[in-house]
């Protein structure tokens, strides 16, 4: 599925949330959706040309049944079912995920650091990125020892290397350049 299909559908889905004062509740839910759809069988299962519609609608049921789905978002998986494009359902999550945040005001990012952080210096780097982009970030942590020291940032398909890593690599570059100019 393209790009631009996944975000017809997401678009349509926020349209309808929005209405209902619903963004982020509908957001769960897809999460929650994705991480059973991320059982690699039950995937497969579910995109097999093997299985008949009636049992794929039926087992689709079933699993909006025992995640307490709402109704906007069992109609959305079954119209999602019904088309046949629930082995799309990932990049619609996404594109789902970044309107939400759009329209929220926020943003996401992603910090590695070498060693992990306190509470405290995360609300700094955040505050300090709130600041630099005038938005709500909502930051996702991860403790990477290969980083050596130092940090990393990504956010809005940027990145901001700070980490020791990157810096020796830097200098082992320079050194290599003067050693072989001599």
């Amino acid at each position: 599925m393209t790009g631009g299909l996944a975000k017809r559908y997401a678009r349509a889905l926020a349209s309808v949330a929005k209405e209902e004062n619903r963004l982020e509740e509908v957001a769960t839910e897809l999460d929650a959706i994705a991480a059973w759809l991320a059982d690699e069988e039950l995937s497969e299962a579910l995109t097999s040309p093997a299985l008949s519609h009636e049992n794929r609608q039926a087992l689709v049921a079933q699993m909006t049944d025992s995640l307490g789905l709402s109704d906007l978002t069992k109609n959305f998986l079954g119209l999602v079912t019904e088309q046949h494009r629930l082995d799309h359902f990932d990049g619609m999550r996404r594109a789902y995920g970044d309107l939400v945040d759009r329209e929220l005001g926020r943003l996401r990012a992603s910090l590695r650091t070498a060693q992990p952080l306190s509470d405290a210096q995360q609300a700094e780097i955040s505050s300090a990125l709130e600041a630099q982009h005038g938005k709500k970030i909502l930051l996702s942590v991860e403790v990477d020892p290969a980083l050596v020291a130092g940090i990393t940032v990504e956010i809005e398909g940027r990145t901001y290397d700070g980490s020791a890593r990157t810096q020796l690599a830097h200098v082992a570059r320079t050194m290599s350049r003067t050693g072989s100019a001599g």
